[in-house]
């Protein structure tokens, strides 16, 4: 197999850089140059969403589906779906909120296919040295999380499941998910929140932190059978391109398939390449890193829409996300079949 990557920098907004992914590759996923169709797509760094899709493009699996994925890279979900909706991505991938708030501020898009549920790990991670022990003593700490609301409304959801009202805490926004670590050691919060095992991880090594509290939310069931992310278009561009949108979902799909046959040590190499975080290395260390750094939580079937409003409903509770959109309209027919 043979993969010939190009880089190239793109500045969208400020914070663009594109990854275009050219692959070359055997014949069991073998397409001719002049079948494949290209999509242009806007994704955040792979840190921060599921390493399965951009695996899945180095196997060559949506080039069996006949497509070749152009990938911009921005922030947030919110970033990308503005590229779509300004006609310099195709496809984006946003979590629910950020695209059900979009809608709500008067943008044509859709769900085009879920991606991924919610992670069962939530880290609350502190300084080493910090003074604060347990979640009580986070009444009036500075929590710093990621811009999209989803990340308000996880964190809100696990301090009040751990006996904390969310209330009491003052949450700051950062922009750039790879970079709380950075800011924690340098003291501009007091606390920061993540879903990513991975990052959680690497930071705890690098900048000597520690997590608190209960970092297991899976018993909170706060998406139980939801997806929480995943890829969004303009209804104008989803009405001209059912057939592709239909190939793409259906190669995230067989992706999210693949990915969940690897194994551990497959998984963690996948990581390594994406992210420079050598899982493997870190669980001798610290025991249990593998396992929640590789843990998939692909949603590789369809959106049932009565499980989605009951997530949508947390985010209303926990970060004022709009419950009230047409999820009928705004969920496309390729995410719900």
């Amino acid at each position: 197999m043979i993969s010939a990557f190009t880089t190239r920098l793109a500045p969208i907004g400020a914070l663009a850089a594109t990854v275009t992914l050219t692959l070359s590759l055997g014949s069991a996923h073998a397409q001719t140059e002049r079948s494949l169709q290209q999509i242009k797509i806007a994704a955040v760094s792979g840190s921060v969403m599921p390493q399965d899709f951009r695996a899945g493009i180095e196997r060559g699996i949506f080039r069996k589906h006949g497509l070749e994925l152009a990938i911009t890279e921005l922030a947030t979900g919110t970033n990308n779906i503005t590229a779509a909706v300004q006609g310099s991505a195709d496809i984006a991938y946003a979590d629910v909120f950020a695209g059900l708030s979009s809608i709500k501020n008067g943008f044509d898009i859709g769900l085009v296919a879920p991606h991924n549920g919610a992670s069962p790990y939530q880290y609350l991670l502190v300084r080493d040295d910090s003074p604060l022990k347990t979640i009580q003593d986070l009444k009036g700490a500075n929590i710093a999380l990621g811009a999209p609301p989803q990340f308000k409304a996880l964190t809100a959801a696990v301090l009040e499941g751990q006996g904390l009202d969310p209330k009491s805490v003052k949450f700051t926004i950062v922009p750039d998910q790879t970079t709380y670590g950075a800011l924690l050691a340098a003291k501009q919060a007091d606390v920061i929140s993540t879903s990513s095992s991975v990052n959680a991880y690497k930071w705890i090594h690098q900048y000597k932190l520690r997590p608190i509290g209960e970092t297991a939310k899976a018993q909170l069931k706060l998406a139980d059978g939801s997806p929480i992310a995943g890829w969004w278009s303009t209804g104008t561009w989803f009405a001209k391109n059912r057939d592709t949108a239909n190939r793409f979902r259906d190669a995230l799909r067989e992706t999210i398939t693949w990915y969940q046959t690897l194994s551990k040590e497959e998984r963690a190499a996948i990581v390594l390449a994406q992210t420079k975080i050598d899982l493997v290395a870190l669980d001798k260390e610290t025991p249990g890193v593998l396992q929640a750094g590789t843990t998939h939580f692909g949603f590789g079937g369809p959106v049932d829409l009565p499980k989605l409003q009951t997530w949508i409903d947390i985010g209303n509770k926990y970060a004022n996300v709009p419950a009230d959109v047409d999820l009928t309209k705004h969920i496309f027919e390729t995410a719900r079949n």
